[in-house]
């Protein structure tokens, strides 16, 4: 068989998942090249990402000391019925080695950042489990604060710098509520720097994720001169920051529908979409008592047509939300542990250069 085109080669191979295309770099030279060629990796993930083709909802669990890593490779379709792929370990083990639940799971252009720690000793690794590998990075080292207070809050956030082409790690670290500590650490680099002049005297961060969302990773804080709270948002390119007013202040929450940032209120259900800065707006609100047998719910994902919301509540059970006809619908999870943490993926060719994972064959895949 004669080989296609180049221009006709690069066209089909990009409608190929990752797992297709790491089994193509053995069929030709000429198909190796385009796979690990720079600009096919970033026009996969772009092609990927407009049409929402290889999205993934990753979930670490914990059950009766067991751990295991499953993967929802088809959740983004609306479905009411969805099966749980356990994956293989990610490549972070103990002195006995075990695998540690993670403390913090995020992930960005389908690598995703594992966060682990036991005792006063935390390990990262970034880890790309669509293609199976992976870069262990170092960890920060914070300085300790002059009372010898321990740190009250580590929160850690991941995205990628597209004007640098690279992927940074943002780690802070509060002692009390006037100060707090940031390093950022660069993937190309390999290494972290501190940050000077972020908001420290006015505003203490509240405990909860540090997500991703165009360019920028965003948390919430609250002003301590008026005791309202905002979202921080830190571009990672310009390294400047901005901040706004949250469109309420009781029981807030933020998370990360589709591009957009989204504040949300458990027990209320309701839910603000920042569509430009600092404009808010309302998609959805659901009434408390059509869900009376559970104390909250919280937004997961859009679908794939941007229609309906995944939802989860506090028994961590799933069910879809109809953005048009208001109505909901439960999702069965078959074969899904209890007590676990989340991250939305997108599966890609990211960090094709890293490290293999090596998985022995008399070694069990769970984790």
């Amino acid at each position: 068989m004669g080989e296609f085109p180049p221009e006709l080669l690069f066209e089909i191979l990009l409608r190929l998942p990752p797992e297709d295309l790491l089994r193509c770099l053995c069929v030709s030279k000429a198909w190796n090249t385009t796979i690990h060629d720079k600009n096919f990796i970033k026009s996969h993930l772009q092609r990927s990402i407009q049409t929402n083709s290889f999205g993934s909802l990753f979930v670490s669990a914990t059950f009766s000391c067991k751990k295991c890593l499953f993967k929802f490779s088809d959740i983004y379709n609306d479905g009411t019925r969805e099966r749980a792929m356990k994956m293989e370990q990610p490549p972070l083990q103990d002195a006995e080695s075990q695998t540690p639940f993670p403390s913090t799971l995020v992930s960005s252009n389908g690598i995703i950042c594992i966060r682990t720690e036991r005792d006063e000793d935390e390990d990262f690794v970034l880890w790309n489990p669509s293609i199976r590998k992976f870069k262990k990075i170092p960890s920060p080292t914070f300085e300790q604060s002059p009372s010898s207070d321990k740190h009250m809050y580590l929160g850690y956030g991941f995205g990628y710098d597209s004007t640098n082409d690279d992927y940074k790690l943002l780690g802070i670290t509060n002692f009390n509520m006037a100060m707090h500590q940031y390093q950022i650490y660069s993937l190309k680099s390999n290494s972290w720097r501190k940050i000077r002049n972020m908001p420290c005297d006015e505003f203490h961060m509240i405990v909860s994720r540090i997500l991703f969302s165009n360019g920028a990773l965003s948390w919430l804080t609250q002003n301590m001169l008026d005791i309202k709270m905002h979202v921080v948002t830190f571009e990672l390119a310009s390294k400047k920051y901005h901040w706004f007013p949250t469109p309420v202040d009781e029981n807030v929450h933020i998370e990360v529908l589709g591009d957009s940032l989204c504040i949300f209120r458990l027990r209320t259900i309701d839910a603000w979409i920042m569509k430009e800065r600092g404009s808010w707006t309302l998609p959805y609100s659901i009434e408390q008592a059509a869900m009376s047998w559970v104390s909250w719910w919280e937004p997961v994902l859009l679908s794939k047509n941007g229609g309906s919301v995944l939802l989860m509540n506090d028994l961590q059970k799933f069910a879809w939300f109809d953005l048009v006809k208001n109505s909901w619908k439960e999702v069965e999870t078959a074969g899904l542990y209890l007590h676990f943490i989340y991250t939305i993926c997108m599966r890609s060719l990211c960090l094709l250069d890293g490290d293999p994972i090596i998985v022995e064959s008399n070694k069990s895949l769970s984790l």
